[in-house]
C-alpha cells in the first residue's frame, strides 16, 4: 500500500484515462477511486471569468530544502515510477545517484534559501494582492517530502473546508502552489474531484511544478526506455478545476511544460542569450574563464530558477559587467489573479 501510495504522489493521483474512462469507480495508484478522463475532444478553454466577489485564495509551499537530501524526495519516487510503466524492469539506480549528486552540489551553493518560513508564498502574495480585494489563506503541511502521505489529507480537508466558507459567501476560490506543494495539490483536487464533487478552483496557478518532469530527468527515463509521453499521460487536469495556467522555467531542475495546463508560461527566454554570450566572452579572452564559469552555473542553478516565480530573476554576470533583472511573480500573479 505504501508503495502505491508513494508512487501517487508522483505521478499526482490521477489515473490511467483508459481504464479511468471505461470505468467511473477504477481505483487511483492511491486506492481512491478516480474521477473518468475526458475522451471525447473538448472544447477550446475559454477565459477564467472575472469575479465580482472578493477571491478566496489558497496557498500551498513546497518542501524545505532543509529536508530534501536530493535523492529523498526524487529517487523513489521515480524507482517507484519505472517499475510500474516496465514491469520487470530494474531501474538503473547509479544513473539516479549520479544525476541527483549534480543537482546536490548545485543546492550547497543555495544557503540563501535553506531556511524559507513556511509562510513565503502567502506573503508574496500579500504584497501583490490588495487585501481589501482579496483573503489568502494558506494550507500548511510540514514540508518533509516523505510525509507527503500524511499531507494529502490535510491538503484534501483544507480545500473543502474553505471551498464550503466561500461558497456559503458565493465567492471565488483561487489556488497557487509552488514546487512540491503543487503535486499535493493536484493529487488532493483529484481526489476531491469523486469524494466531494461540488468542490471547485476557479483558477489554479502552479510554479516551479515537478508534475512533468524537466528535460534533464529524461536522461533517466529514456535509459529506462520511458517515453515523455508515457510520463504526461498520469498528469491530467482535475475535473474541478475551471483554468490552470503553469509557469515554467526550462533551466529549472523541476519544472517543465505540463500538456494538460489551459496555459504553460516561460519565464526563462533571456538564459540562451546570456549563456551564448558569456561563453562567447570567455572565449575570446581566456581570463574571464573563472569569471564565465561562475556565471554559468548562477544562470542555471536551482537558487536562480527554482525560486525565480516567486522572488523574480535577478543576476550580475561578472563576465560581461552587466545585471540582469526580470520581474515574474507579480505580473503573474496580476495575470491571473486580476478580476
Amino acid at each position: 500500500m505504501m508503495k502505491k501510495l508513494l508512487l501517487a504522489l508522483m505521478v499526482s493521483g490521477s489515473c490511467c484515462r483508459a481504464a479511468a474512462a471505461l470505468n467511473p469507480d477504477a481505483p487511483c495508484f492511491d486506492g481512491a477511486a478516480c474521477a473518468p478522463a475526458l475522451t471525447a475532444p473538448q472544447a477550446p478553454v475559454p477565459a477564467p471569468v472575472r469575479a465580482q466577489a472578493r477571491p478566496v485564495v489558497i496557498s500551498i509551499v513546497g518542501v524545505n530544502f532543509t529536508e530534501v537530501g536530493f535523492g529523498k524526495l526524487e529517487l523513489s519516487y521515480f524507482i517507484e515510477l519505472i517499475s510500474h510503466l516496465k514491469p520487470g524492469h530494474k531501474p538503473d539506480e547509479a544513473l539516479f545517484r549520479e544525476k541527483f549528486s549534480e543537482v546536490a552540489r548545485d543546492a550547497a551553493r543555495d544557503e540563501e534559501y535553506k531556511a524559507l518560513p513556511d509562510d513565503y508564498l502567502d506573503a508574496r502574495l500579500a504584497q501583490v494582492l490588495p487585501r481589501e480585494k482579496y483573503e489568502i489563506i494558506p494550507i500548511r503541511w510540514s514540508r518533509d517530502p516523505e510525509e507527503s502521505a500524511a499531507a494529502i489529507p490535510v491538503v484534501e480537508d483544507g480545500i473543502r473546508r474553505i471551498f464550503a466558507k466561500a461558497r456559503a459567501e458565493n465567492r471565488p476560490v483561487y489556488l497557487v502552489a509552488h514546487s512540491w506543494g503543487t503535486v499535493l495539490a493536484h493529487t488532493a483536487l483529484h481526489r476531491l474531484a469523486v469524494s466531494d464533487p461540488e468542490v471547485r478552483i476557479d483558477r489554479l496557478v502552479t510554479l516551479g511544478s515537478p508534475l512533468v518532469p524537466s528535460s534533464w530527468w529524461m536522461d533517466i527515463f529514456m535509459n529506462a526506455e520511458v517515453s515523455h509521453g508515457q510520463l504526461e499521460g498520469y498528469v491530467t487536469k482535475p475535473r474541478n478545476v475551471a483554468y490552470w495556467a503553469n509557469y515554467l522555467a526550462r533551466t529549472d531542475y523541476f519544472s517543465g511544460d505540463i500538456p494538460a495546463a489551459d496555459r504553460n508560461v516561460v519565464e526563462d527566454g533571456l538564459v540562451p542569450g546570456l549563456d551564448a554570450r558569456v561563453k562567447a566572452a570567455a572565449a575570446a579572452n581566456h581570463d574571464l574563464r573563472p569569471e564565465a564559469l561562475r556565471d554559468l552555473i548562477l544562470l542555471k542553478s536551482l537558487k536562480t530558477w527554482h525560486f525565480a516565480y516567486i522572488f523574480d530573476f535577478r543576476i550580475f554576470l561578472k563576465t560581461l559587467k552587466e545585471y540582469h533583472e526580470k520581474k515574474i511573480f507579480q505580473p503573474a500573479i496580476t495575470a491571473e489573479l486580476a478580476y
